[in-house]
C-alpha cells in the first residue's frame, strides 16, 4: 500500500504533466506586424506587405507665402536633387509715427547721415552658410496687407540697388549673437548697409512735405515709399554652396535704422524704420530644376520607382499610387483592419538638409479637390522617424473607403507641414532602389 506522502507527490507530478501538455497544445499568439498569415482559419485574418507600389512626382502649386505666422526666407543655395532655389522677400516698411528730421536750426543741410543699416533677425537656417550677395531695391508697385500674394508673385522694383557699392556680399552667422546699433544682443542678425544718398537723405528730405506724416493716407508713406524687395544674387554658387534664411520681420530687431548727426547741437541720432503686423509681407521661390534629378523625374515619371521627392516652398510633391487594390476583392469582401503606408528616406548624420519633420496625405475627390485622406482625423500624419529613417503614416480608413467603392483609388499627394514657412525637403527611396529599405503598404486585413 503507497503511503500518504507517496499518494500526494504522484497527484502532484500527474498535475504537472497536465499542465505541460495543456502548454504545449496551446496555439502560439502570434505577431499581426509579422505573420504572413496566423494559425487557424476561424476569421481569415491576413497580412500583406508586397502591393506594388508606384511612385513619382508632381510640380507643386504656387502657395500663399503673406503674412504667414511664421518666418520669411531669403537666400539661395544649389541642392544636389533640386537645383537651384532662391527666396526673395517683399514687404512694405512703415514710419512708427509722424516725424519731422528738420534740426532746430531749421535746416537739414545741418545733418549729416552716418550710415543706414537694415537689420533682419535671423530665426532659423537651412543648408550651408557661405557667403551671399545681398541686394535691396525699392518696390514700384504699391502693396495691400489685404492682398493674396503667393510663392511665385513677383513684384516690379525700381533700377538701383540700395546697398553700399561692394558692401553686399555676407557670410550669414545663424548660430553666433549679433549686433544691433553697435549693441550685441542675444539672436542672430544680418546687417546690410544701404547706402546714404540712395536711401537715407531720400526719407530725410521728404520732412516738412506730409510724406512723413503718417502711413496710410493718400500722399504718406506707404503711398510714397511702395517697399522693399530684399534678395541675394549669387550666381557662383555650386552644388551644395549656399542655405535658405528664415527671418522674422516683426521681431524688434529686423528694421532699418537711419544713423545720423546734428552738426550744431553735436547730437546723434538713431532712426527705425519698421515692418510691422500693418505690413504687407511675403516671400517668393524660385526652383530651376534643369539638369537635376528632380527635373528628369518630372520629364520622365518612371525614374520616380528609384527615388521620388517632397519638397516645401511649392517645389514638388511626392505621388503614391495603389495601382492593384481591387485584387484584395477578388475572391470576396475585404475589411481593412490596419494599414501603413510606409516610406523610407535618406538623411545621414551631418547633412545640412534635414528632411521635414512632419509629411501629409491628400487624396483628389470627385471634384478634382484635393482632400486630407479620412485618417488625418486620427492623428496629425507621417513624422519622420530619425531612427528608422523613415515616415509612416495610417492609412486604414482611406483603403477601406476605396475597398468599398465609396471614393475612388487617386494616387495620394505628400505634402509637407509648414510649407510655406520652411524649406525642407525629404529623398524618398523607391520601390527599385537599390538600397536595402523600400516603400511599403502592409496591410492587415480580414475576408469574408
Amino acid at each position: 500500500m503507497m503511503k500518504y506522502w507517496q499518494i500526494k507527490a504522484a497527484t502532484y507530478y500527474s498535475l504537472l504533466v497536465l499542465i505541460l501538455l495543456f502548454a504545449s497544445c496551446k496555439k502560439k499568439e502570434n505577431d499581426l506586424g509579422l505573420a504572413i498569415q496566423p494559425q487557424g482559419d476561424e476569421l481569415n485574418l491576413l497580412v500583406s506587405d508586397t502591393s506594388k507600389l508606384i511612385t513619382y512626382v508632381e510640380k507643386g502649386d504656387s502657395i500663399r507665402t503673406d503674412e504667414l505666422s511664421g518666418d520669411n526666407l531669403i537666400g539661395s543655395y544649389v541642392d544636389p536633387f533640386f537645383g537651384k532655389i532662391q527666396a526673395a522677400i517683399f514687404a512694405q516698411l512703415r514710419i512708427s509715427a509722424a516725424v519731422n528730421f528738420t534740426p532746430a536750426s531749421g535746416n537739414l543741410d545741418d545733418l549729416v547721415v552716418d550710415s543706414v543699416i537694415l537689420y533682419l533677425k535671423i530665426s532659423d537656417f537651412y543648408g550651408n552658410t557661405q557667403p551671399q550677395n545681398f541686394e535691396v531695391y525699392q518696390l514700384a508697385n504699391s502693396m495691400d496687407v489685404d492682398s493674396d500674394y503667393y510663392s511665385s508673385t513677383t513684384l516690379d522694383s525700381t533700377i538701383g540697388n540700395l546697398v553700399v557699392s561692394g558692401a553686399g556680399t555676407i557670410t550669414p552667422q545663424p548660430f553666433s549673437i549679433g549686433t544691433v546699433e553697435g549693441e550685441l544682443v542675444d539672436e542672430a542678425i544680418i546687417g546690410i548697409p544701404l547706402d546714404v544718398n540712395t536711401f537715407g537723405w531720400k526719407i530725410i528730405n521728404q520732412s516738412g512735405t506730409g510724406v512723413l506724416d503718417g502711413n496710410d493716407a493718400t500722399g504718406q508713406f506707404t503711398d510714397w515709399f511702395k517697399g522693399l524687395l530684399i534678395k541675394t544674387n549669387t550666381p557662383q554658387q555650386i552644388t551644395n554652396e549656399g542655405g535658405i534664411i528664415y527671418t522674422d520681420l516683426l521681431d524688434e530687431y529686423s528694421k532699418i535704422t537711419i544713423f545720423y548727426r546734428d552738426t550744431v547741437v553735436k547730437d546723434t541720432i538713431a532712426y527705425d524704420l519698421n515692418f510691422n503686423s500693418q505690413s504687407a509681407r511675403y516671400h517668393r521661390v524660385l526652383i530651376n530644376n534643369d539638369n537635376f534629378y528632380v527635373g528628369d523625374v518630372l520629364a520622365d515619371s518612371t525614374l520616380g520607382q528609384t527615388q521620388f521627392f517632397a519638397q516645401t516652398m511649392g517645389g514638388v510633391n511626392g505621388k503614391v499610387a495603389f495601382p492593384y487594390l481591387k485584387d484584395y476583392i477578388k475572391n470576396g469582401n475585404v475589411v481593412v483592419n490596419k494599414a501603413e503606408l510606409i516610406l523610407p528616406a535618406q538623411y545621414y548624420v551631418l547633412d545640412k538638409y534635414l528632411p521635414s519633420t512632419q509629411l501629409f496625405l491628400t487624396r483628389e475627390d470627385e471634384s478634382g479637390k484635393d482632400v486630407f485622406i479620412e485618417d488625418f482625423s486620427d492623428g496629425l500624419g507621417g513624422r519622420y522617424d530619425f531612427d528608422e529613417n523613415r515616415y509612416v503614416f495610417n492609412v486604414t480608413r482611406h483603403l477601406n473607403k476605396v475597398l468599398a467603392g465609396d471614393i475612388k483609388n487617386s494616387p495620394l499627394t505628400i505634402l509637407n507641414s509648414q510649407s510655406g514657412i520652411t524649406a525642407n525637403r525629404v529623398v524618398f527611396n523607391g520601390k527599385e532602389t537599390t538600397l536595402k529599405d523600400k516603400p511599403s503598404l502592409k496591410i492587415t486585413f480580414t475576408k469574408y
